[in-house]
C-alpha cells in the first residue's frame, strides 16, 4: 500500500509538473515578472541546499539530476501559482512583492506583525498537536525513513546540526511553494474555485501533500493524522496571509520538531 501510494503521488506530481509547465510556457510572455521573481526564489533555494550536499559528502550524479529537476519543478509551480493568485486579485507574496503579476506597484502590503503572529500561532499549534499525537501513539520511523535520515559517519556533530537545520528549512520552503502556492492555486484556477469553494482546492492540495509523506512513520496513519489537518490550516493561511506566512510556520515547526525530538519531547522510536 505504501509503495502504491508513493508511486501515485510521484505520478500526480509529474503530471501536474507537465500541465503547469505547459501553462507557464503558454503565458510566459505575460508573466515575466512572476518568472523573474520565481527564478530569484529558486536561486536562493539552490544556494541554501548546496551546503547540505557538500557538508555531508553525498552529492552524486543521480542526486544532482534529482536536484535540478526539483528546482525546475519549484520554479514552474512558483511562477504559475503566483500568476494565478494575481489573476484572482490577491498577492501570493504580500510581504515581499505585493504588486507582482500585474496587481500594481501600489498594492497594499500586509502588516508583517499580524502575518508573523498568524504563522507562529499555526506553528505552535502544530507543535502541540504533534506532541500529543506522538505521545499517545509512539510511532516509529520506518526502515526507509531510517536509511534516508541516517547521518554519514564522517559528518561531525556541528556539521550535522547545520545540515539538519538547513535541510528542514529548505524542505519547508520547497513544499510550501509546490503544494500551497503551486498546486492549490492551480486547482482553484482550473475549476474556478476562488469563492467559498476555495476550500476544495485546499482539500486537494492537503491530500496530495499528505500522501507524499506516507511511509515515513509506522503505523503510517499517524503521519497522515499529523499533517493532513495542518495541510488544511496552511491552505487557509496562504489565502489569508500569503505564502510567506506558510513558509515561516513550516520552517519554525520543522526546527522546533528537531529540538523537541533531541530533548525527548517528541517520542519517535
Amino acid at each position: 500500500m505504501v509503495v502504491a501510494l508513493s508511486i501515485v503521488h510521484g505520478l500526480v506530481l509529474f503530471g501536474l509538473f507537465v500541465v503547469m509547465g505547459i501553462a507557464w510556457f503558454a503565458k510566459s510572455a505575460d508573466i515575466k515578472d512572476c518568472s523573474r521573481f520565481a527564478a530569484i526564489v529558486v536561486g536562493v533555494l539552490a544556494l541554501a541546499t548546496l551546503p547540505v550536499f557538500f557538508l555531508s559528502g553525498t552529492f552524486v550524479w543521480f542526486m544532482a539530476f534529482a536536484f535540478v529537476i526539483g528546482l525546475a519543478r519549484t520554479f514552474v509551480f512558483t511562477t504559475v501559482g503566483t500568476s494565478y493568485c494575481a489573476g484572482a486579485g490577491f498577492a501570493a507574496f504580500p510581504l515581499l512583492r505585493p504588486g507582482i503579476g500585474g496587481l500594481g506597484e501600489h498594492t497594499t502590503r500586509l502588516a508583517i506583525g499580524s502575518t508573523m503572529v498568524a504563522a507562529l500561532v499555526v506553528a505552535g499549534g502544530w507543535c502541540v498537536y504533534t506532541g500529543v499525537l506522538f505521545w499517545a501513539f509512539t510511532p516509529e520511523l520506518s526502515d526507509v525513513a531510517e536509511r534516508f535520515f541516517a547521518e554519514p559517519e564522517e559528518v561531525n556533530g556541528s556539521d550535522s546540526l547545520v545540515i539538519g537545520l538547513i535541510a528542514v528549512s529548505v524542505v519547508a520552503l520547497e513544499e510550501e511553494l509546490v503544494y500551497r502556492l503551486g498546486i492549490q492555486n492551480f486547482v482553484a484556477r482550473i475549476f474556478g474555485w476562488w469563492d467559498r469553494r476555495y476550500w476544495l482546492a485546499i482539500l486537494i492540495s492537503a491530500t496530495i501533500w499528505s500522501v507524499g509523506h506516507v511511509g515515513v512513520l509506522e503505523p503510517a496513519w499517524v503521519k497522515l493524522a499529523q499533517i493532513f489537518p495542518v495541510g488544511l490550516v496552511l491552505g487557509w493561511l496562504v489565502r489569508k496571509h500569503g505564502i510567506e506566512a506558510c513558509i515561516v510556520a513550516h520552517v519554525v515547526f520543522n526546527i522546533a520538531a528537531m529540538v523537541m525530538e533531541a530533548a525527548g519531547l517528541l517520542p519517535i522510536s
